[in-house]
């Protein structure tokens, strides 16, 4: 095999698709001003090129040089960034490995996959990139939008009172919905948008519900965070504390992400007052402060552009507004998705 390249096995598979009803909502893009790089693909994608690759095991190591779902090389690995990750592809998440190939894809284009690129061609989809949706907490339902723009998929879970929740509880690159009871501190995690999967009690009634990837796993897990002492708490088996940590100060708002791209979801906080948004990469220092957004804005987080790190945003609940940027600066994306009222969320879909 050529260095910097991959082998090709076998062929199929394709990623789970939910049953959500499409409903009619109101929505208009204003303004859109980032597009689809010339060469990426879809989680769906990359699930066929490695079904035809590797039969679809993700940690394979079979000793020929070639390794994980993708069979990358240890020079290509390293040639792209991988070792932020682990020291070889089958050490590493799906997730991680894709967002790998994603480089590779963008450098060598299809025939890095000379056997295996059925889709790479012309699914240009970003894999990773969290799109926007919106809660309407009188009826429970979740909004899901594949354009921030219209509606893709509309789902009923929880009771009222309940805070939406959102995240790849599974690992399977798809996110899906989940609700927390604040009054008993019970997460109820859906990995189909209708039953429920997991729950879990974890921390303590009128604590902040939390949702990140803490140990790079490429699964999403449950926190929470105590507003009277702006402490953090990190799970990732849904049940014991593995990590907690004091960030920010009482009365701003909690906030967690992949700030650098390594694939772990550190914390940040939010001061309303001043629309300022602090970003630590070791849940200790603060690596980054940006000011977003105006008075009365919800903040937001997410890989608004699929690049692996997540950076800021802002929601007007007077208008149901979204302004998203990808270099913490800029707004790259203004849209209207959903009423006011309505909570906002991210995901990708």
């Amino acid at each position: 095999m050529p260095e910097n390249k991959s082998t090709a096995r076998h062929t199929g598979h394709t990623r789970r698709t939910r049953s959500l009803a499409a409903v009619a909502l109101g929505a208009a893009v204003l303004s859109v001003a980032s597009q689809a790089p010339a060469q990426a693909a879809s989680v769906a994608t990359w699930d066929k090129v490695a079904q035809c690759e590797s039969t679809g095991n993700w940690s394979i190591n079979t000793n020929n040089g070639n390794y994980g779902g993708l069979q990358i090389t240890l020079p290509t690995w390293k040639a792209y960034g991988g070792l932020a990750y682990a020291s070889r592809p089958d050490l590493a998440s799906k997730k991680q490995q894709i967002l790998v190939a994603e480089k590779i894809l963008a450098g060598q284009g299809p025939g890095a996959w000379p056997n295996c690129n059925a889709g790479l061609s012309t699914d240009h989809a970003k894999p990773y990139s969290d799109r926007i949706g919106a809660y309407d907490p009188a009826t429970q339902t979740f909004y899901e939008s594949n354009d921030n723009s219209t509606v893709a998929g509309s789902v009923k879970f929880g009771n009222a009172g309940w805070i939406p929740l959102v995240g790849d509880w599974n690992g399977d690159g798809v996110a899906s919905v989940g609700a927390y009871d604040p009054s008993t501190a019970t997460f109820y995690l859906s990995n189909d948008n209708s039953t429920t999967a997991v729950t879990a009690k974890f921390g303590n009634p009128g604590w902040i519900p939390l949702v990140g990837d803490w140990n790079k796993d490429g699964k999403d897990s449950i926190g929470a965070y105590d507003p009277a002492t702006a402490t953090f708490y990190e799970s990732n088996d849904n049940s014991t504390v593995v990590g907690s940590a004091k960030f920010g100060n009482p009365g701003w708002t909690p906030l967690v992400g992949d700030w650098n791209g390594d694939g772990v979801t550190s914390i940040g906080a939010y001061d309303p007052n001043t629309q300022t948004f602090y970003l630590s990469n070791d849940n200790s220092t603060t690596a980054v402060t940006i000011k977003f957004g105006n008075p009365g804005w919800k903040p937001l987080v997410g890989d608004w552009n699929g690049s692996g790190k997540d950076s800021v945003g802002g929601y007007d609940p007077a208008t149901a507004t979204f302004y998203l940027t990808n270099d913490n600066s800029t707004a790259a994306v203004t849209t209207t998705f959903g009423n006011p009222g309505w909570i906002p969320l991210k995901g990708s879909w």
